[in-house]
């Protein structure tokens, strides 16, 4: 049997837990986008939980915040 996973739920926690951290660092979308090689609509849709980034999409989000992915994903508590 396939494990249950709320996906809207996850990437809306997701989402947030990268605006948080953005904003803690005082980044606009525009400037977090260029340091990571992100497109900033990508990083919007992401941010607003309705986009899938790849793990290298997050990795590079995750390194541009100054943060380890997997501490990012930590945030989301899933």
């Amino acid at each position: 049997m396939a494990v249950d996973i709320d996906e809207p739920a996850l990437l809306r926690a997701l989402g947030e837990a990268i605006t948080t951290r953005r904003e803690e660092l005082g980044l606009s979308q525009r400037a977090l986008g260029l340091e990571a090689g992100v497109e900033r609509n990508m990083l919007r849709g992401v941010e607003d939980g309705s986009r899938r980034a790849t793990i290298i999409t997050l990795a590079r989000i995750a390194k541009a915040l100054k943060m380890p992915a997997s501490q990012l994903l930590h945030k989301i508590g899933h």
